[in-house]
């Protein structure tokens, strides 16, 4: 799977907005944020388009129908914002906190998330188009009904994850923690590959417990 690169302009001006200049229908193009907190701003249909945000934050940010296109985030924080039904487009996140962000209905296209933290994140109804995490933590992270079908997930930590009613054709999964995981009987059509004999191990006996099997020994079974 080929991931197209967010495509940045080699000059990018630097910008400081407010939280007041950042309203309905505003759009930010090719710019260059720098530690620049926009902390639960509020606004539907903004736009950044070819912009760099290097240690910003945008926690507790709301921004329906956000339009995310060719930017880097890095180092940023965004934890707890909630980006209902955003377009996100060649995208690249890397070493940024999004604890507890909320993007329902969002579309993710050619767009990768490394080294980040997105525990008790939601992308139920999030559709998902060449995309691929790598080395996250997605603990108790809720997938419900969402469309992984292609997503790539490299060491990424699923631990309390759900994953009820997704749709995963063709996707993969590679060296991933599963422990306590539910609705893994959905993910028909999906691979996952294990280095480790043990993580194959914990992904089958939660694949078996999610389908409501119970795995024990004969001795167990003495006057069954």
């Amino acid at each position: 799977m080929k991931i197209a690169a967010p495509r940045l302009r080699a000059h990018l001006d630097p910008a400081s907005p407010a939280p007041d200049d950042i309203d309905d229908e505003v759009r930010l193009l090719d710019l260059a944020l720098e530690d620049v907190d926009l902390s639960d701003v509020e606004a539907e249909h903004l736009e950044l388009s070819g912009c760099r945000l290097t240690r910003c934050k945008l926690a507790g940010s709301d921004l329906d129908k956000l339009i995310l296109v060719d930017t880097e985030l890095s180092q940023c924080d965004v934890a707890n914002a909630r980006w209902s039904d955003a377009v996100v487009t060649r995208v690249a996140i890397t070493s940024s906190r999004l604890t507890g962000f909320a993007g329902p209905g969002m579309s993710l296209q050619h767009t990768t998330i490394r080294d980040s933290v997105l525990d008790f994140g939601s992308f139920r109804f999030a559709k998902f188009v060449k995309v691929e995490f790598a080395d996250c933590r997605l603990q108790s992270a809720d997938f419900v009904s969402a469309d992984l079908t292609g997503t790539v997930f490299r060491g990424c930590d699923f631990t309390g994850a759900e994953f009820s009613q997704v749709k995963a054709a063709k996707a993969v999964f590679v060296d991933c923690i599963w422990e306590g995981a539910k609705g893994l009987t959905s993910l028909v059509g999906a691979t996952v590959a294990a280095s480790s004999p043990i993580d194959t191990l914990t992904f089958a006996s939660a694949v078996t417990t999610a389908a409501g099997i119970t795995l024990t020994h004969p001795d167990e079974l003495d006057g069954a």
